[in-house]
């Protein structure tokens, strides 16, 4: 009859019928009663274990909210940003003149007017890509009168243009500018370097008034997002 009882208190309804049958079986086995209270033992060891699992989950949802959150956060300083943080642009312009440059030493833009994502660096004068994708890049170089300047738009040590501002044989001003549009991968550099021909005394006309500056912006980048697994769908397969 203990059992019984223990059995109510502690196991289902239907767990209790199967142990009142097993018990008016073996009522006169007492090693079979000493197992059927063994397993009573048990589910009563059980069900303790079920409620505080129950417990532990009526307190997720605040929990798991914040580490849901504080998960996110570190994954937006990992990937792409969206929106205005995926916004990549620099202007930069000339403020004096430079001469004498050397044979592919870099022209160094050293007024930063925009820097969008921290990708111009005044220091070398190069662009680090923060993100992968379509980049516009823009120029102009203004030479004085009597000079010349030869140069080269480089990607990655690779000439994607080659341009020349001459005033050498006259004596008026001149500029030239250019535009081009490149795919880049994060980490990708570009920048404007004196070219390869020996015949230019190299001089670049700055008065930080726009008449040298170098500008660049991406176009269309790469653009990640987290999903749950459970939003996903398949496209459809024909």
């Amino acid at each position: 009859m203990y059992l019984v009882q223990l059995c109510l208190k502690k196991a289902p309804f239907g767990v209790c019928i199967a142990v009142e049958m097993v018990l008016f079986v073996f009522a006169n086995n007492s090693s079979e009663t000493s197992e059927i209270t063994a397993i009573l033992q048990r589910l009563e060891t059980l069900e303790e274990d079920v409620s505080m699992l129950n417990q532990t989950l009526n307190s997720c949802p605040s929990e798991c909210n914040e580490f849901s959150k504080s998960n996110t956060e570190t994954r937006e300083k990992r990937i792409i940003p969206q929106g205005q943080g995926s916004q990549v642009a620099f202007h930069a312009q000339l403020t004096h003149t430079i001469g004498n440059l050397g044979i592919h030493q870099t022209i160094r833009f050293d007024s930063v007017l925009l820097n969008e994502g921290n990708g111009y660096s005044t220091r070398s004068g190069v662009f680090v890509a923060p993100i992968s994708g379509l980049y516009v890049f823009a120029w102009t170089i203004s030479d004085e009168e009597t000079h010349c300047m030869k140069y080269d738009v480089v990607k990655n040590s690779v000439v994607l243009t080659y341009h020349i501002s001459d005033a050498a044989n006259h004596p008026d001003w001149t500029v030239s500018s250019g535009t081009i549009v490149t795919r880049m991968n994060s980490g990708d550099r570009v920048w404007i370097r004196v070219s390869d021909f020996y015949k230019c005394m190299h001089y670049v006309f700055g008065t930080g008034h726009g008449t040298s500056l170098f500008v660049g912006y991406l176009l269309n980048g790469a653009v990640w997002t987290t999903v749950s697994p459970r939003h996903l769908r398949l496209p459809n397969t024909y």
